[in-house]
């Protein structure tokens, strides 16, 4: 269990109060490995949980320049939650506008060097920034390396087969893929 009481959110909006499960969620994503799922039901505030968690990583130096992928008919309600609730953040908001052939390598030219505490943009527009093949190979390699200590693990503590199969299922993706 993960305990957000001792944390402090500077610049954060002092009109806006954080619930005691928020502040338990923003804990989690900053002690734990970089992966939170964070599987709260609607209106339970994930958004301000994940922005305020981004502002923290960063103010924290736990992270660099915080990459939040939505579906795309959320860009620009996430930009105005973002502002509300950190008014004096610096964030890039990417619509589909930006991500028209003629502008894109600008844009990721700006994402590249600009200090943003975020950069918010579109699942649809992510997918068209291409990764280089040696940074795809160290993923997959990273990847491979998880799966298999997981694989291990759940065939010595006799976890279901079909979880075990998933594993395998999921192993031979990535080998496939790596090549």
């Amino acid at each position: 269990e993960y305990n957000g009481d001792n944390l402090t959110f500077p610049n954060m909006n002092v009109n806006i109060g954080l619930r005691k499960h928020q502040r338990d969620a923003i804990a989690r994503i900053l002690y734990s490995s970089g992966n939170t799922l964070l599987a709260h039901c609607v209106g339970a505030g994930k958004t301000y949980e994940m922005v305020a968690g981004c502002m923290e990583l960063r103010r924290l130096g736990l992270a660099k320049k915080p990459l939040i992928v939505v579906p795309n008919h959320l860009v620009e309600d996430w930009g105005k939650e973002f502002y509300k609730l950190y008014p004096g953040a610096n964030i890039l908001v990417a619509n589909r506008k930006d991500f028209v052939k003629d502008k894109r390598k600008g844009l990721i030219s700006k994402i590249a060097t600009g200090d943003y505490d975020a950069i918010i943009m579109a699942h649809s527009s992510f997918e068209k920034i291409s990764v280089s093949d040696e940074t795809q190979k160290k993923f997959i390699e990273r990847e491979i390396e998880q799966i298999s200590t997981a694989l291990n693990s759940a065939e010595m503590e006799d976890t279901s087969s079909r979880t075990v199969k998933q594993y395998k299922q999921y192993l031979k993706m990535l080998k496939k893929n790596k090549k």
